[in-house]
C-alpha cells in the first residue's frame, strides 16, 4: 500500500482473515519472527486454530499472531479490526456509533475497537517529543457561552529554523494545574506539558490570553470542529485519548499520504500492548462539572441567563 485507497479497495485487499494475518506478521516483525521470550528467529507454524500460532523452535515458547498488540484477547475477526484501523486512520477519524454501522457490530464492540486503536495512537505520540524551536499555548474547549465550563488545554508546536510547523502535542492538563473558577492554566501546568512533550532548550509559552500562533490556530478550530460535528462533544473523562487521535493524524499528515498513516498505525497497533475494557473505563480525575457547584443543572443555567440578560 503506497498509495491512498478507497474504503471499497481497501476491503477488497484486506477481505479475508490470511491477507490481514500476513500484513500483521509484517508489521509485528519486519525483519523476521522472533520468539518474545528468547529473540530466536525460527518456528514451528500451527494453522489448526482460528489465528496462527508459533511456537518458537529453541524454548517452545507458543504465541499467537494477535498476542502482545492491542488486538490480544479479541473475538473480533482481524477484517474487521483492520476495516476500523482504516478508517481512523482517515482524516476526519470516525464515531463509534457510525463504526458499529459499517462493521455490523454492536457499539460496545465499536466503542472497545476505537479505544484500544487509540492506545495505540497515543503510544506513537509519546514516541516522540516536540523537537527545534517550540511554542507552548493553552486555549479552552467547550462552547462560548459557558466559559466556566470550558476544558482547558496544553498545545505545543516545533518549528524548524525556516519556520515551518513539523509537529503538534495537545495534553489536558492535571486538575491540581488549573485555577478554578477561571479554568486557566498555571505555571506548574506549563512545566508539566515541557517535562513530558518537550526535548528542547528553545520553549516559549503563552498565556491562555495570548494571541495564537497563526501556524497553530487551525488545529485549535480543527479540534473542535472535529469533536462537535464527529462525537457531538467529548466530555473531560475521555478527552485525552481524542486528543492523541486527533495529534496522531495531524502528525502524520505534515508529510504522509493517507496510506502511510494507516501502515503506520498498523505498526503501532502490532507492537502496543492490550488494554483492557476495565482499564479504559476506570475513574479518571477530571476538573468538577461546573453546574454542580451550583446544585442542579437548571440553577446553574438560571445563573448564565441572569448574566447573559446585564
Amino acid at each position: 500500500m503506497t498509495e491512498p485507497v478507497t474504503f471499497e479497495a481497501f476491503r477488497e485487499k484486506f477481505g479475508s482473515v490470511q491477507a490481514c494475518v500476513e500484513a500483521l506478521f509484517q508489521a509485528r516483525w519486519p525483519d523476521g519472527y522472533r520468539c518474545p521470550i528468547c529473540r530466536h528467529s525460527r518456528y514451528y507454524l500451527t494453522r489448526t486454530r482460528r489465528l496462527p500460532l508459533f511456537e518458537c523452535k529453541a524454548c517452545r515458547h507458543q504465541t499467537s499472531i494477535i498476542a502482545g498488540t492491542v488486538i490480544e484477547g479479541s473475538s473480533t475477526s482481524l477484517t474487521k479490526w483492520f476495516q476500523a484501523m482504516f478508517l481512523l486512520a482517515q482524516p476526519g477519524g470516525i464515531s463509534s456509533l457510525r463504526l458499529s454501522e459499517i462493521l455490523e457490530v454492536t457499539y460496545k464492540t465499536a466503542w472497545l475497537l476505537s479505544h484500544k486503536i487509540r492506545v495505540a495512537m497515543q503510544s506513537a505520540e509519546q514516541s516522540e517529543l516536540l523537537a527545534d524551536a517550540v511554542r507552548m499555548e493553552s486555549f479552552g474547549y467547550g462552547t462560548s457561552n459557558f466559559l466556566n465550563a470550558h476544558q482547558p488545554l496544553m498545545l505545543g508546536g516545533s518549528f524548524n529554523d525556516a519556520g515551518d510547523l513539523q509537529g503538534i502535542k495537545m495534553q489536558q492538563p492535571d486538575p491540581d494545574h488549573v485555577r478554578m473558577p477561571e479554568r486557566t492554566i498555571n505555571k506548574e501546568g506549563y512545566q508539566a506539558f515541557r517535562s513530558n512533550q518537550v526535548r528542547s532548550e528553545s520553549v516559549d509559552s503563552f498565556p491562555f490570553y495570548a494571541k495564537a500562533h497563526p501556524k497553530l490556530s487551525p488545529y485549535r478550530r480543527q479540534l473542535k470542529l472535529w469533536l462537535n460535528d464527529t462525537f457531538g462533544g467529548i466530555g473531560a473523562k475521555h478527552l485525552q485519548a481524542y486528543l492523541n487521535e486527533f495529534c496522531f493524524r495531524a502528525n502524520a499528515m505534515l508529510g504522509k499520504s493517507g496510506a502511510a498513516i494507516f501502515q503506520s498505525l498498523l505498526s503501532w497497533c502490532a507492537t502496543t500492548s492490550v488494554c483492557t475494557y476495565s482499564i479504559l473505563t476506570s475513574p479518571r480525575r477530571t476538573l468538577p462539572v461546573a453546574w454542580r457547584v451550583f446544585g442542579s443543572k437548571s440553577k446553574w443555567l438560571k445563573w448564565h441567563r441572569r448574566a447573559w440578560s446585564y
